[in-house]
């Protein structure tokens, strides 16, 4: 049993509530436990110059000061860029980016702004997982107004956190790690993954110790059972926009 009384195997209370903002085409606030991330999808005003075909999809990370203590910095750094570069990859991923293009042959380009409110421990991860929630309202809305002829989703993409934890004495493979057990680690991990099953982005680091191939199985597996439970949320929040 871990501190907030949770098995190892067992996510954070996690809602998603969609329509979260007024302005943005698609919007949700994500809670997971103590960490709330507002994700908005918003059509930008052209798509990249580079664009050759198809459409486009990316993302913008902050923190806001005020979601940690002490007080944050607004300059997101080389860590919220990383972020960004992840969440963007992330929800390609789930996009059939060829089918991103308007009914008159104009390519359309989403960025996805994803701002922590309250910070502890898997924000990027909560990111992604609230972010496909708004993307796929923003695109249901523009199905609905006539730019696009049909939803382009390949399937839902949901992110979560494991690790392995000093527990009683033991290293133990744990599932959705709030800031106290993310700050302890012995091996931090971070999985992208589609519903259907395939692997999107899997960031795992030794911070104290090496980890075993078993070990790697181990936390894989725990995040199998996360993320399945992040589909149901937000298969819940889509259809509660609807």
């Amino acid at each position: 049993m871990r501190a907030d009384g949770r098995s190892f195997d067992q996510l954070r209370p996690c809602t998603i509530e969609p329509g979260f903002t007024r302005n943005a085409l698609g919007s949700a606030l994500i809670e997971t436990g103590n960490t709330r991330v507002i994700c908005t999808a918003s059509v930008e005003a052209r798509a990249p110059g580079w664009l050759q075909s198809g459409g486009w999809v990316t993302a913008q990370y902050s923190m806001l000061p005020g979601a940690t203590h002490p007080r944050g910095r607004r300059d997101p750094g080389g860590r919220g860029k990383e972020i960004m570069r992840l969440i963007g990859r992330s929800l390609r991923a789930a996009v059939e980016l060829p089918g991103l293009v308007d009914v008159d042959g104009n390519a359309i380009s989403i960025v996805c702004d994803c701002d922590v409110i309250d910070a502890d421990g898997g924000t990027r991860t909560a990111s992604i997982s609230g972010a496909y929630v708004a993307l796929s309202i923003a695109l249901s809305k523009l199905v609905a107004q006539g730019r696009l002829g049909a939803v382009p989703l390949i399937a839902p993409i949901a992110a979560v956190s494991v690790g392995i934890i000093p527990h009683q004495g033991n290293s133990v493979a744990m599932l959705d790690l709030p800031y106290v057990e993310d700050s302890a680690a012995e091996v931090d991990l971070n999985v992208v993954k589609l519903a259907t099953g395939g692997l999107v982005e899997v960031q795992g680091t030794a911070e104290l110790q090496t980890f075993s191939r078993g070990q790697l199985n181990e936390m894989l597996d725990l995040a199998d059972i996360g993320t399945e439970a992040l589909f149901a949320v937000q298969a819940a929040a889509i259809e509660a926009s609807a």
